[in-house]
């Protein structure tokens, strides 16, 4: 069941025109040494790129679980890709990915079948000068008089105060209707949190647990606008050519051999659950409790069925990625109990026997965390996957 959000038809995106500077015919073996090597420093852990707040702004548009930090996304971009060349992430979040990409001269292409994750991507790209956005806001009359709130569950009503929730959902409408995507990428950004500037009772940015404190009247005009001026705090270019697709990576609208490198975080192995941890912000874009259950079902993050539908993924992969393209995942390991699964190890398995040449696994560890337990304590790490589209 395809999920569309902005009743576009599904059809093959046509990509723009490029000027490529990478490699041509040259020795893709020296080339790819060259890139594993650079990787391998991890230039993301030194300063001032392992700082937590690093990057533009935008970047944090809107919060979301297991994402990839912004510093990571910089340099695995630079050092895997050429300005003008076209990267594709399939599964590409809040567009953090993509967002580099652009930033760095490449055409950035970002794909999820998340609503959430797709609405905050598709916002990064949907650029006009701040004026704009603030003459729109300042147009608003608002009127909550015909808004009837029974209809929203208390799983959404217990997080707000009755009238910032109706104002909440006009702007939204509002939002909607004159198809203000960068708008509504900000305003889902502050539908919850513990900030002064989120609408919500006190309660988790990233994901909505039940608030910590009784709800109480926030004004959203003023807060919306905080928001918008934030986002342009460190600029950035109005034109782009980096675009964001509501889409599955098992059916992606690209035609055959246009990208010319893929990087990506696919979903983790059954460790994080898409759905539930933006089930605030889904119901703001018009996701219930069935609509949620079925998203669910469509998502690749179970278990059982978790490596065939990266195969999947995988073939569609390879048809888009051109002969000799280069593709680079980074994976979390499953952990159940004492049991460590090696995501990344068996996805190069299956990718393999489908055609991908596999060049390296490189360890990514991560930081402890301090605030956990001794006795709950583990290295972690994450491991980049590094392969080309072909055997030679």
């Amino acid at each position: 069941m395809k999920q569309n959000i902005d009743n576009r038809s599904w059809c093959k995106i046509i990509l723009p025109d490029r000027v490529v500077g990478g490699v041509k015919g040259g020795d893709k073996m020296q080339e790819t040494k060259k890139i594993i090597n650079k990787i391998k420093d991890a230039q993301w852990r030194d300063e001032p790129y392992r700082r937590q707040n690093w990057g533009n702004w935008l970047h944090r548009m809107g919060a979301y679980v297991g994402r990839i930090k912004p510093s990571m996304a910089y340099w695995l971009v630079k050092e895997c890709s050429h300005k003008g060349e076209i990267v594709l992430d399939p599964f590409c979040g809040v567009g953090t990915i993509p967002l580099e990409a652009d930033f760095l001269g490449r055409i950035g292409i970002g794909i999820d079948l998340n609503p959430y994750a797709y609405s905050i991507s598709r916002a990064k790209f949907d650029r006009q000068n701040i004026e704009s956005h603030m003459e729109w806001i300042d147009s608003l009359n608002i009127d909550t008089s015909k808004i009837n709130l029974s209809k929203y569950p208390h799983s959404v009503r217990k997080f707000y105060e009755d009238e910032t929730l109706k104002e909440i959902i006009f702007i939204k409408e509002k939002i909607l209707k004159d198809k203000k995507y960068f708008l509504l990428g900000c305003l889902l950004g502050i539908i919850h949190g513990h900030r002064p500037g989120h609408l919500s009772a006190i309660t988790s940015l990233v994901i909505p647990y039940d608030p910590r404190t009784e709800p109480e009247y926030k004004e959203v005009i003023p807060r919306l606008k905080q928001k918008v001026k934030r986002m342009y705090q460190d600029g950035f270019d109005i034109k782009t050519n980096s675009k964001a697709i509501f889409g599955d990576a098992r059916e992606i609208p690209l035609e055959d051999g246009s990208v010319d490198m893929i990087i990506s975080s696919p979903p983790y192995f059954n460790t994080l659950d898409y759905v539930s941890d933006n089930r605030l912000r889904l119901e703001f874009l018009g996701y219930d409790v069935d609509k949620k259950n079925i998203l669910k079902k469509e998502l690749i993050q179970d278990r059982p069925n978790y490596l065939n539908e990266m195969l999947k993924v995988g073939e569609e992969l390879k048809r888009v990625l051109k002969r000799g393209g280069l593709c680079v995942f980074i994976l979390g390991d499953l952990h159940i109990g004492k049991n460590v699964t090696n995501t990344a190890l068996e996805i190069s398995k299956i990718y393999e026997e489908i055609g991908f040449k596999i060049h390296e696994i490189i360890e990514d560890k991560m930081p402890i965390n301090k605030c956990i337990p001794s006795i709950y304590k583990r290295l972690k790490l994450d491991r980049i996957l590094i392969m080309r589209n072909g055997k030679k």
